[in-house]
């Protein structure tokens, strides 16, 4: 069966230790997205921010955003969007506040970046990202997404505890290499997600290619026919995986298409 989807993630596996994406991975994406083969972008980021990589190499990518949790095609159809329990909401806005996270949360229609001291880029953030320091005042109706840049061992975790069941943690990854969570959900991730779009575009799973480096990854290497892990993935990615290929700051996206797709 051939592959006709390529599911990839963002951040230290498209996207370098620069947060940039290599030559050698844009010529290759371009040349698969003219054979036919769909692309997505599947990351925690929230839409605009998981499309803006592939938009700049002039690809329409479908998008498999918010940790699982916002699914859409490449011309921002809408296959579908999960939102966190109503009653969590004021509970992790109140826990980022107190722990003073810095973290991003996603509503259908706007991102809140709380950071503890407003960045310099505030005055200008583009539309739909609405930055502050604290978050008292955000309308997180339909809150999707919490993707929060924690320390390993933070106190603070341990209150996310009681909330098992009925929210999913995930560990993630930044670009720079540092710790990140993602909270969906309860049964939201990338692998329902990879499986819903596939749905919409009338494609078997089996068809779809999914490329990761961490743990939030697995679920979306379980539901593709095949899985690759980057170079620079952990151990349980790497042994989840059916192909290893090169760091991202190799090109491992462009070499591991070059092995799949002869592009």
């Amino acid at each position: 069966m051939p592959y006709r989807l390529a599911a990839i993630d963002l951040d230290q596996t498209l996207l370098d230790s620069r947060n940039r994406v290599g030559e050698a991975d844009a010529r290759a994406l371009r040349a698969l997205a003219e054979t036919g083969v769909i692309i997505a972008a599947a990351t925690a980021r929230w839409h605009t921010a998981a499309r803006w990589p592939l938009e700049q190499l002039g690809i329409d990518a479908a998008t498999i955003a918010c940790g699982g949790a916002d699914v859409r095609l490449g011309d921002g159809a809408i296959v579908e969007q999960t939102p966190l329990p109503p009653e969590f909401v004021p509970f992790i806005a109140a826990l980022c506040d107190r722990a003073g996270w810095v973290v991003s949360l996603s509503t259908p229609g706007v991102t809140y970046r709380r950071e503890r001291e407003l960045p310099a880029w505030a005055a200008n953030a583009p539309a739909g990202l609405v930055p502050v320091t604290h978050l008292r005042e955000a309308d997180l109706t339909g809150l999707l997404t919490v993707l929060a840049h924690v320390d390993e061992g933070d106190p603070h975790l341990a209150e996310l505890a009681p909330w098992a069941g009925r929210v999913r943690v995930h560990n993630a990854v930044a670009f720079d290499g540092s710790g990140m969570i993602t909270v969906t959900a309860a049964g939201i991730d990338k692998g329902t997600a990879l499986v819903a779009l596939c749905g919409a575009l009338g494609l078997d799973p089996a068809e779809a290619v999914a490329f990761g480096d961490s743990e939030v990854d697995i679920p979306m290497f379980e539901a593709a026919g095949l899985a690759v892990a980057m170079g620079n993935a952990t151990a349980p990615v790497r042994a989840a995986a059916a192909m290893v290929t090169a760091t991202a700051d190799e090109g491992g996206v462009a070499q591991a298409i070059r092995r799949i797709w002869g592009c």
